[in-house]
């Protein structure tokens, strides 16, 4: 072979592989562009949860906070009431002595008379004569 054909060959080959890279820079190009849409989109979907899942966060937030505002008032309350029925308690006189109620009137008792024995009582009036 001669200096100018292995020349031509060796021009040929590398220009065939310069065209392949070449061929293959545009495909991988195009493939990156396609992945790269992709993700994309699933960013959009991502974007999308991360939405979704904030709002439901503050709406467990707020409803969090509701619930131990709530449980601060009702611990409040029962320490407040606590403290009146130590008070009560501690400053509690004892009860006076309870008399024996005086009755206003006394209501006159039934009264049985019964005769001494042997001795007979005679009414001062026939029950059926008219004076």
């Amino acid at each position: 072979m001669n200096a100018n054909s292995d020349r031509e060959y060796i021009d040929n080959k590398v220009g065939d592989v310069r065209t392949a890279v070449d061929d293959l820079r545009v495909a991988m190009a195009e493939r990156f562009t396609a992945v790269h849409a992709r993700f994309d989109a699933f960013g959009a979907k991502f974007d999308a949860m991360d939405n979704k899942i904030e709002s439901a966060v503050e709406v467990a937030k707020a409803e969090i906070i509701k619930w131990i505002v709530g449980v601060l008032f009702a611990m409040i309350g029962m320490f407040i009431a606590m403290i009146g029925l130590m008070v009560n308690l501690l400053t509690r006189q004892p009860p006076a002595p309870v008399q024996a109620p005086v009755p206003a009137i006394s209501t006159p008792s039934v009264i049985i008379q019964l005769t001494p024995q042997g001795a007979t009582v005679l009414p001062a009036a026939p029950a059926g004569s008219k004076p």
